[in-house]
This record gives structure tokens, C-alpha cells and sequence, in this order.
């Protein structure tokens, strides 16, 4: 590839306390919990709307946020405050109010007791209401392109708005982009998928149907035929599917992003017809919307302070710096088409994610939350879960907030302090 000296001086549109690139799950609860702590934040985010896996992706429901047995919560705080202001809306179904095997889980039993169905536009919704009321200045349809670090702190980004580059500062930023974009862009060490092989997890492109006649398929009380998966909405006859799989798909390369996505929307009419054709309840369904982002599942991961392994979640190790606790299992989908997948490993019944994790190497006013968080790739078939995602970035909001108070460096939150303020705001550490 040949290269090309670009240079452009550009307009600045701020300086900020914080700004968090990638308005997804993890981004959305960052910026809130910033902002709720007297931050000034800019949340940047690339698509028309916040939610990112959860409402342009169509990714549903919210996996389980209790623990293995699925006899107790283990994530709280902003994720629960979301999901009771969904349900007054109408558009979920809270997870006491869910079992498995049932509708909402396409009859899959293991680690899918008490999943949360939702309605992706209402989640659209609430976040704007959510982000709005904490003060948070939202910058919808720009997309981060760059950062400039120096002495490993970021001066400023580059980012691609409708009107063309800007730039933009803050004193804190947090990588909430999916791919680690922002902190790979300032040379923190990053790896893609598997550790051996390099390939990720596959991605998925998720459709709805409504149309559904309940009664039947609940009679049928089976998952639709392999690989499909038909998830019940809040709303009578409405359903989320998640189905076949784009190999070596490489979120953090356009290229291939295009083709798989242009391969996914083959998949879907493919599955759809199996769920006409070969699932009882499904004759008359009829495809509503498909997503426009390709569900990934997997990405860049980061060097970080600490790198949580397979053994941490299998054993459950209680780390001094917890700043989230989440069950869901190591679930790992095929990497390959000649690979099997999914909980080859078990969980403990409780595992948890130290604060250490979402610090990277060689930049000191970023953080990094949600699935890109520097942990070996299988632990990440658990961790990257949307309930995880959200306590994280809570925490990392809440992690700004001790630090401005202190007038600390991120790197040197008091643990106490940071638990303190989180177990404050709802979240669940044990």
C-alpha cells in the first residue's frame, strides 16, 4: 500500500473533562456516570443513534446479569436503571420476569436464566433521555479517525464529523469504539482475536420478524432448527434473530467488513426461510427490519495493567480491584466452519473484572471498556456480554469521577474510593 502525506489544518470544536468515543452499551454508561459526577463530556459516537450492538445491530435480548444458577443479580447500577426504564415504557421485559428454557430464550437452558427481551428503537430512546438528563453532550453520525499523543497523554482527535475532519480535546478519554481504535491509534499494544491463530470470533447479522403466533412455538418448545435462533420481544409475536455466522470477519478492516456484511444479508433471507418453512409458529412471519451493523462479537483486545485469563473466570478470582462482577459463560462461537464452539470451558458461578484491566499500557488519561478490555480471547466469550459491557463502562465513569476529585492520575484511583462510589450508584461487586 503506498502512502500519501495528508496535512490540514483543522477547527477544534472543544475541550472537555472527558470524551468517550463509541456511544455503545459501555460508552452510553461511561458518559452518564461522568457526566452524573460533574464532568463535562462529549460522547461521540459513528451511527445516527446510541446503543450500538443494542439498537443498530438489533442485538437481543440482554444476556442474563445474574449469576450462573441464576439465583441473584450481579450487575446493577446504570444497566438496571436502563432496563426499569424500558419496562415502564413498555419495551422490555425485566429479568425476574424471564426464565429458561422459554420464547425469550429460543428454549436454550444454560446461562440464559432471567435474559431481558427489549425493543431496540424504545432503547434508542431511553439513552437519549438518559445521556440528555445527565448533561451529556451527544455527536451523533461522526466517527473518531485519529489522536495525537504526546508523552503518552493525548493532546487531542481527529474526528470525521458530516462537516468534514475536526478536532476536539479533553483532559480524559475513554475507548469505547468496539475495535480499541483509539487506543491502537496511540500505539497501545493491541492483538486481534485468538491469541494462536489471530482469527475472531464470527459476526452475525440479526434480524426481526413479528407475525408470530406465540402459542405455537411455545408449544414446540424447541430452538428453530440449527443454527437459528428465534428470541421473543417484549411485544406479542415479535421476535430477534440471531442465525449463521461470517467467518474471519475483521471488524477493524473495511474490507472485510464489507464482504461480510455483504455475505450476512444472503444468510438472512437463508434463515428466515428456515423459520417459515421448518419452525411451528412461524408460517406467517414476516421480516421487519435488519440490521444495519454487523453484530461482532469480537475484535482488537488490549495490553493493559492486567490481563484477566481463562483460569480468572473458570475460578472466579475475587480481585482486590473489582469493579464489576458478571456470570455469563466463556462462550466461544466457531472460529472456523470446520471448528465447533460455544461453553467448552465452565465459568464459575461468579466471576469478576479488576479495574486494571481497562487501564492500557503507555497512555495515561485513556481508559478502555467493554469487550476490548486487555483479557486473554476465550475469557473475552464472556466478558464481552452487553450487561458486562455496561458495568464497565460505569465503572470507568466512576473512575474519572474519583480521579478529578483527588486531582489524581487514572492509574492511581483509590480502589476504595472507586468501590465506594460504585456500590453509591447501584452496582454489584460480590
Amino acid at each position: 500500500m503506498s502512502k500519501v502525506v495528508y496535512k490540514k489544518e483543522l477547527c477544534s470544536i472543544g475541550h472537555y473533562d472527558v470524551m468517550v468515543l463509541g456511544g455503545g452499551p459501555a460508552g452510553v454508561c461511561a458518559a452518564i456516570e461522568a457526566a452524573r459526577g460533574g464532568a463535562r463530556v462529549l460522547l461521540v459516537e459513528s451511527q445516527g443513534m446510541l446503543g450500538g450492538m443494542a439498537t443498530a445491530a438489533l442485538v437481543g435480548p440482554f444476556m442474563t446479569n445474574y449469576d450462573c444458577r441464576g439465583d441473584r443479580p450481579v450487575v446493577g447500577g446504570l444497566y438496571r436503571e436502563v432496563i426499569e426504564r424500558l419496562a415502564a415504557r413498555g419495551g422490555a421485559i425485566l429479568p425476574e420476569n424471564t426464565d429458561s428454557p422459554s420464547i425469550h430464550t429460543s428454549f436454550i437452558g444454560h446461562y440464559h436464566r432471567h435474559v431481558t427481551p427489549f425493543d431496540s428503537f424504545m432503547l434508542q430512546v431511553v439513552l437519549d433521555e438518559m445521556t440528555r438528563e445527565a448533561g451529556v453532550e451527544s455527536l451523533l453520525y461522526t466517527r473518531f479517525a485519529d489522536a495525537v499523543c504526546e508523552d503518552g497523554r493525548i493532546q487531542h482527535v481527529v474526528l470525521a464529523a458530516l462537516e468534514g475532519l475536526v478536532s476536539a480535546s479533553a483532559d480524559v478519554y475513554v475507548d469505547c469504539t468496539g475495535n480499541a481504535d483509539v487506543a491502537y491509534s496511540v500505539g497501545v499494544p493491541t492483538w486481534k482475536g485468538e491469541e494462536q491463530s489471530g482469527i475472531p470470533q464470527p459476526g452475525t447479522l440479526m434480524f426481526e420478524v413479528d407475525n408470530v403466533c406465540d402459542v405455537d412455538y411455545d408449544n414446540y418448545a424447541s430452538r428453530p432448527p440449527r443454527p437459528v435462533k428465534a428470541y421473543r420481544m417484549p411485544a406479542e409475536g415479535a421476535y430477534k434473530v440471531n442465525h449463521l455466522r461470517v467467518f474471519d470477519t475483521d471488524a477493524a478492516d473495511s474490507r472485510s467488513m464489507t464482504a461480510a456484511h455483504i455475505k450476512a444479508r444472503e444468510q438472512v433471507l437463508e434463515s428466515y426461510g428456515v423459520l417459515r418453512n421448518d419452525t411451528p409458529g412461524f408460517e406467517r412471519a414476516r421480516l421487519t427490519q435488519v440490521a444495519s451493523v454487523l453484530g461482532v462479537r469480537e475484535s482488537r483486545h488490549i495490553e493493559g495493567k492486567y490481563k484477566i485469563t481463562v483460569d480468572d473466570i473458570a475460578s472466579g478470582t475475587k480481585f482486590d480491584d473489582r469493579i464489576a462482577a458478571f456470570a455469563f459463560g466463556m462462550d466461544v462461537h466457531p472460529r472456523t466452519a470446520d471448528m465447533s464452539g460455544n461453553f467448552k470451558i465452565k465459568s464459575a458461578n461468579v466471576y469478576y473484572v479488576p479495574y486494571r484491566s481497562m487501564l492500557p499500557e503507555g497512555c495515561e488519561n485513556l481508559l478502555v471498556a467493554g469487550k476490548t478490555i486487555s483479557c486473554e480471547s476465550q475469557a473475552a466469550g464472556g466478558l464481552r456480554v452487553m450487561p458486562c459491557a455496561m458495568a464497565m463502562g460505569q465503572a470507568a465513569g466512576a473512575a474519572i469521577t474519583v480521579a478529578r476529585d483527588a486531582a489524581l492520575p487514572l492509574d492511581r484511583v483509590p480502589t476504595d474510593e472507586l468501590q465506594t462510589l460504585l456500590l453509591k450508584h447501584g452496582a454489584i461487586l460480590d
